[in-house]
């Protein structure tokens, strides 16, 4: 079994079927602070990679208008078969848009989990965590790996977000 999404893969099989190269890519999704050759450049490397940071791969997802979280959502079900994974509530989405830090947040509390706890079973030092989960975007690898952990599908709350938007 796949401990991972290949999404650098899927998101090239993605440009692949739109007939769209790299370079419209790289001019679509916002780079701010890079001239455009860097921008390629940094896009060639992402595409090959099997993580993407959380808010890059939401801009992908709106610009090619496919939902690689889906995507995600369904490969977290096949890594963790017969347990029925958690999903945000309606609510949850509707309610103002929460950075993913505070979702994760929310849902340690309400499994009465700390911090800690999560650090040592995703195997990421605490400190990092705890900055990783004040910002507003996440590696999928890692986001990958808490949702497994807290078996909570935090993937589907950016799928019902690009579905909204």
């Amino acid at each position: 079994m796949k401990k991972y999404l290949p999404i650098g893969s899927l998101i090239r099989q993605e440009l692949k079927a739109q007939e769209r190269p790299i370079a419209w890519l790289t001019r679509k999704v916002d780079y701010s602070g890079r001239d455009a050759e860097d921008h390629y450049s940094a896009m060639c490397k992402i595409l090959k990679r099997n993580h993407i940071d959380s808010a890059l791969l939401w801009s992908i997802s709106k610009v090619l208008k496919y939902d690689f979280f889906a995507r995600y959502s369904a490969f977290l079900r096949e890594q963790l078969p017969g347990i029925a994974v958690k999903t945000p509530t309606e609510e949850v989405i509707e309610a103002e848009r929460v950075p993913i830090g505070e979702l994760i947040c929310r849902e340690l509390k309400r499994q009465e989990r700390s911090i800690s706890w999560l650090a040592e079973k995703t195997v990421y030092s605490h400190g990092s965590l705890c900055m990783t989960l004040k910002r507003d975007y996440i590696d999928t690898a890692l986001l990958l790996n808490i949702s497994k952990v807290l078996e909570y599908d935090f993937f589907a709350y950016f799928c019902l977000d690009i579905c909204k938007r």
